[in-house]
C-alpha cells in the first residue's frame, strides 16, 4: 500500500459537509444519502455515500464518486469511470471501515 492509497487525514476533509447529501440521477431520480466516509486516493478525494431509503439500498451497496467543490464550497461529485480506480477506491474504502 502506497502513501497515495491512504487515507487523508480528518482535519483534511471538507468541514462544512452536511451529513446527507441528495443525490439527482439522469432519469431525474433523487436518493437522500449518508455521507459515510472520505478517502484519498491518488492525491483525489473520494466519497462514500450510503442510501437513507431502504427502497434505494436494494443490494446493501453504497454509491461511490469522486469529490471536490466549487469556488462556493458546494460539493462537484464525478463517476469513477477507471475500473482500475475504481478497484483501488473499494479498497481504500474497505481498510478505512475495517480500523473503525
Amino acid at each position: 500500500m502506497g502513501n497515495d492509497e491512504q487515507s487523508k487525514a480528518e482535519a483534511d476533509f471538507p468541514a462544512e459537509l452536511p451529513d446527507t447529501i441528495t443525490l439527482t440521477f439522469e432519469d431525474g431520480s433523487e436518493a437522500e444519502c449518508f455521507v459515510w466516509g472520505f478517502v484519498e486516493v491518488e492525491d483525489k478525494l473520494y466519497i462514500s455515500l450510503l442510501p437513507m431509503d431502504e427502497e434505494e439500498d436494494e443490494e446493501g451497496g453504497c454509491y461511490l464518486y469522486q469529490y471536490d467543490e466549487d469556488e462556493n464550497g458546494e460539493p462537484i461529485l464525478g463517476y469513477i469511470e477507471d475500473d482500475a480506480l475504481l478497484d483501488r477506491v473499494v479498497e481504500a474504502f474497505d481498510r478505512l471501515f475495517e480500523e473503525e
